[in-house]
């Protein structure tokens, strides 16, 4: 017994040896792994070189970008900048003056995609804004088997035969832009008769702001604050930390189709037809302050007699307190000092998008294949609101959409704003409609509108005035930024579509229809292919031309940073390889969304020229001027009503002559012939109700929404109703 005890024991001590041998040499093992290089990635020192075709502006560098560590994976903040070479020739004019150069270590074991672009370095913060950057969808390339015989590359065209340059400007990556907006000659005249004058807008930098009492002082008294010579250099301070931050001015009259320029040393013209708008690129905008010059002709000038410099003006930082706004810019005379005139300066700022970082890898935002056939795009999925024999086919919806995706749509036009907790909803109307009487009849009700039903306990009409709701005759408005996303989702619809063959349950299918969905959700592949396009018009309430709020909504509450970032981070963040087109009819979000990203397109829209109600920013009720601001800052194109181009059938060779692209939208557009009338004048996309219908039936409610709430006196009727469609379309109750 003692024997096979210690015999057992002793196996049991092999075991445990053998394992922990077989440890050891794993260990070993592993160690001899980390011990053994990688395999070396054979590297070459390779030259690049460019020519520029003008010459560069104050710290502005020419910069490659690409797909490797050297150059910077496609990080703005990570570019390789390149040197200018020393001329040496003995000839005026030669292309030496404007030739950039660079070796860059790439490895050699993949193709070398890459981009040159001009930036602007701030060497003590280290941070690179970009200034323009070639913006060609395919970018230069470097194969494993090209050979360094290469010639010098022309900035923005893919080689020397290229007739094309393809340059976009940049977009806020760490820079705030701000514009100042000079519409129709702004100046509140004092005891001095009107006349003509040009401003010259000057950012000026300090360690601490103007105080009020520096501001009746001449500029040369200020001590703290320099002006620089030319508007593209940097702005000199006591404090040599303030040598490097940068501030370019550039403006564009939007009466013209001129992009932005530098300012002439006078200043432009603002008169009463001028609309200036100044691009301000500022890179501590806390701290930065704004000198306006204001200069003007004497009566008897000679025609080579330079304007004098009439008066001067302050704007401190502390004034552009919100997103926009106006400030009152009292302007002192030249020469004595006293005040002249008031200038109504209206501004805007757009500020960098924090949460999400976008590359220079490639950008969507002008590009499209000429070979494409002109786009179908979905009308609010697939119409406004409408019905179909007893169905009801709701408008913003996700059955709408994959109504529009089955009719092979390529893009949905989805209408966005958000609630007031922040969620991004999709949805039209900027007021919520609730129905104050309590016997209606609700069987004429349902023929012209559709009836949402809220819960008595959580909004009643106490609360929906609290809200901010507007008393009308028979009704109370309430605005729809005055929602939380609980609260909508707590509506009731009495009527939808029925379900087709019975494939999906009818609880899936009647989700489907509810309104107010999320954008987030639509975005779920699961939901909708990703081969269907979004068109997402971002609505904000602006003033009509009798200066009230378009379609009796009211001044909105956010601020314009942050309602477009909060869309945009759910788009760039989830949209994937879908295709994205932005849209509004606010000219300031359009700038905004355009300046935050460098990814997705741009459009403009314009209103029907036949309505008797126009917006009252000439930027968007004026064709021209949406069309100068839409070349200026580069967006995709327009957005147009269809009648628009039936009155003037040449805008659309004038907006490809400003390299622009058009879409038509409106209700006549469900006529074929309308339809094909518009792809022969070139248009790239039309946008129109019932796509997935070819005899276009079916008829649209008048009223729209109306909201009802469900109380005591009603309840047992809107049970009835509901009860009735469910029967009807699914074949049994709802609470079965």
């Amino acid at each position: 017994m003692h024997r096979w005890f210690f015999a057992n024991e002793r196996e049991e001590c092999d075991e445990e040896v053998a394992k922990a041998r077989e440890k050891d040499k794993l260990v070993e093992v592993e160690e001899d792994r980390e011990l053994v290089a990688p395999p070396l990635v054979r590297t070459t020192e390779w030259p690049f070189c460019v020519l520029y075709p003008r010459p560069l502006q104050g710290n502005e560098y020419v910069a490659i970008t690409g797909n490797c560590e050297s150059l910077g994976d496609w990080d703005p903040q990570k570019v390789f900048l390149m040197d200018k070479k020393n001329c040496s020739c003995s000839e005026k004019i030669c292309n030496c003056q404007r030739r950039f150069e660079a070796s860059v270590i790439i490895p050699r074991n993949i193709d070398i995609h890459y981009r040159f672009c001009v930036v602007v370095h701030n060497p003590e913060t280290d941070e690179i804004y970009i200034r323009f950057w070639e913006s060609r969808l395919e970018s230069r390339v470097i194969r494993t088997c090209q050979n360094m015989l290469k010639t010098c590359d022309r900035f923005g065209h893919r080689d020397d035969f290229d007739t094309e340059c393809r340059v976009d400007r940049g977009w806020a990556t760490s820079e705030t832009y701000i514009h100042f907006m000079i519409f129709n000659a702004p100046f509140h005249w004092q005891q001095q008769s009107p006349r003509l004058l040009y401003v010259h807008i000057q950012p000026m930098f300090g360690k601490e702001p103007i105080c009020p009492d520096a501001l009746k002082v001449p500029a040369r008294m200020l001590k703290r604050l320099t002006l620089s010579s030319r508007p593209s250099e940097p702005l000199a301070a006591e404090d040599s930390s303030q040598n490097l931050r940068l501030g370019y001015t550039e403006v564009a009259n939007l009466r013209d189709s001129k992009v932005l320029r530098f300012q002439p040393y006078f200043g432009v013209c603002c008169g009463p037809e001028d609309m200036q708008l100044y691009h301000c690129s500022i890179g501590s905008p806390q701290e930065t302050h704004y000198r306006l010059d204001l200069y003007t002709f004497a009566h008897k000038s000679g025609s080579d007699e330079p304007p004098y410099h009439y008066g001067y003006g302050f704007v401190k930082a502390d004034q552009l307190m919100y997103s926009e706004g106006h400030v009152l810019v009292a302007i002192m005379c030249a020469s004595t000092h006293r005040p002249l005139i008031e200038l109504c300066l209206r501004y805007l700022i757009i500020r960098p998008l924090w949460n999400f970082k976008c590359d220079m890898r490639r950008t969507y935002e002008r590009y499209w294949r000429r070979s494409r056939l002109p786009m179908d795009i979905g009308h609010r999925g697939s119409g406004t609101t409408y019905y179909f024999g007893e169905n009801l086919v709701r408008e913003n919806t996700l059955y709408g959409f994959k109504q529009a995706a089955a009719a092979n749509a390529d893009m949905v036009e989805i209408d966005v704003q958000l609630t007031k907790d922040g969620q991004v909803v999709v949805y039209h109307d900027f007021v919520m409609k609730f129905l104050l009487k309590q016997s209606a009849n609700y069987e004429e009700l349902l023929n012209s509108s559709d009836l949402l039903v809220f819960p008595f306990e959580r909004l009643n009409r106490l609360v929906l005035l609290m809200m901010g709701g507007l008393r009308r005759t028979s009704r109370i408005d309430v605005p729809f930024e005055a929602f939380t996303y609980d609260q909508l989702n707590l509506v009731r619809v009495l009527q939808f579509a029925a379900n087709k063959g019975h494939e999906v349950p009818c609880d899936r299918m009647l989700h489907e229809q509810r309104p107010f969905p999320l954008l987030l959700d639509m975005f779920e592949e699961e939901e909708l292919p990703q081969s269907l396009g979004f068109n997402i018009e971002i609505k904000f309430p602006q003033l009509d031309n009798s200066r009230r709020w378009e379609k009796e909504s009211s001044k909105p509450s956010f601020d314009r940073n942050v309602y477009v970032d909060t869309i945009l981070e759910i788009v760039l963040q989830h949209a994937g390889n879908r295709r994205i087109l932005f849209s509004s009819f606010d000219a300031d979000i359009c700038t905004m969304v355009r300046l935050k990203q460098n990814l997705y397109p741009v459009v403009l829209l314009t209103e029907d020229p036949e309505f008797a109600v126009q917006y009252l920013d000439k930027r968007v009720s004026v064709l021209d001027h949406a069309a100068h601001l839409a070349h200026c800052l580069e967006f995709f194109g327009l957005a147009m009503h269809t009648n628009t181009v039936l009155q003037q059938p040449a805008i659309v060779t004038r907006l490809h002559q400003l390299q622009l692209e058009a879409i038509v939208w409106g209700s006549i557009n469900v006529d074929i012939l309308v339809r094909n009338k518009m792809k022969k004048h070139g248009v790239v996309g039309i946008i129109y109700d019932r796509l997935n219908q070819l005899d276009q039936l079916g008829m649209e409610l008048p009223d729209g929404n109306l909201c009802i709430i469900n109380e005591d006196s009603n309840r047992q009727k809107l049970k009835e109703i509901e009860e009735q469609e469910w029967r009807t379309k699914c074949g049994y109750n709802p609470e079965q």
